[in-house]
């Protein structure tokens, strides 16, 4: 991913309006720009964004649909990150013939809110299962799955949590989690320092940091993406304390899932993680990719295309779904 230009976001959020209306007049011309920008692959149907009040919050919502699809995948992006860095993923969803529902959390991208904050996990948890709702309205017949990067991975597993869905009946058939949140790095001594950081700062400064093998995906984020935050939220950070203490007194869940963790991942205590998840979903399978690090979905292409083979396999398990709800 390399951007050839400066690209101004503002026009295209701008141009986000109610649901049941056309973009804008200049809708397909923005919606190309900002696919130039980001590397996103051409669509093989047709592809479509439009905003959704939820929560309090202006969320930006895309559609990539595909002729002949046999399922559905909804896509929840990481911290710090929007959709316009997973044409990879997006990519990959065409070639199976997945349609495509995303969106660009709270505090993100092109949503509303302040940047990279969020009062409680659980506002994501509600937004995605919103957004999930909707999608099965516009594509009622076809099987989902549910796909999450680091905090998109918290996201779908407060989803499994609170809603606590019966697979026998549900019309998702498969979660994948890809480097999921739940203790990142240095999280024993770092929790310490917020405590008392947050009675007197609201925001530290981010350092961009390279943990991934892809150098120059990276050094696009780090300076050239103008959708990127600059600074880490103490109110994120204080969330975070407070789910991950839920998540790790909850009951476990039965419902088929994937967590995919890469062993030279700096950004979150894999090991420790992977211990709690594997508690909390007894049916989850885990795969370990050797010296993938942690933003998966755009790791160098010898390890992409073993992280992309190892999904592909559990889609020869989506079926036609029975009747009931998520």
């Amino acid at each position: 991913m390399k951007a050839q230009y400066r690209w101004d976001p503002q026009p295209l959020k701008a141009s986000l309006i109610e649901l049941s209306e056309e973009v804008g007049s200049d809708a397909g011309q923005l919606l190309d720009d900002y696919r130039t920008f980001f590397s996103l692959p051409v669509p093989a149907g047709t592809h479509r964004m439009y905003r959704m009040n939820l929560e309090g919050f202006e969320v930006a919502v895309q559609q990539w649909r595909v002729p002949n699809a046999r399922g559905n995948l909804l896509m929840v992006h990481g911290y710090y990150d929007h959709v316009g860095l997973y044409g990879n993923l997006i990519d990959f969803a065409q070639q199976q013939h997945l349609n495509v529902l995303t969106f660009d959390l709270p505090g993100h991208g092109l949503s509303s809110g302040e940047p990279a904050a969020i009062d409680d996990f659980d506002t994501y948890q509600r937004v995605c299962d919103a957004i999930l709702r909707h999608g099965q309205q516009q594509w009622p017949d076809l099987p989902w799955v549910l796909a999450g990067q680091s905090t998109g991975g918290a996201t779908l597993t407060t989803w499994l949590m609170q809603q606590r869905p019966d697979p026998a009946i549900s019309i998702v058939k498969d979660v994948w989690l890809l480097a999921p949140l739940l203790r990142p790095t240095g999280w024993n001594s770092g929790r310490w320092v917020h405590s008392v950081a947050q009675f007197f700062i609201k925001r530290i400064k981010r350092r961009f940091t390279l943990d991934g093998n892809n150098k120059a995906f990276f050094e696009f984020v780090a300076r050239e993406d103008p959708l990127q935050a600059t600074h880490l939220s103490v109110s994120w950070v204080t969330a975070l304390k407070r789910w991950i203490r839920w998540m790790e007194s909850c009951e476990p869940v039965h419902f088929p899932a994937v967590m995919v963790q890469g062993t030279s991942d700096l950004t979150v205590e894999w090991r420790y993680n992977v211990a709690v998840y594997q508690r909390l979903f007894p049916d989850m399978n885990v795969e370990i990719i050797e010296a993938a690090q942690h933003h998966l979905v755009n790791e160098e292409p010898e390890r992409l295309g073993q992280i992309f083979t190892l999904l592909e396999k559990r889609l020869v398990n989506i079926s036609a779904p029975s009747q009931g709800q998520a």
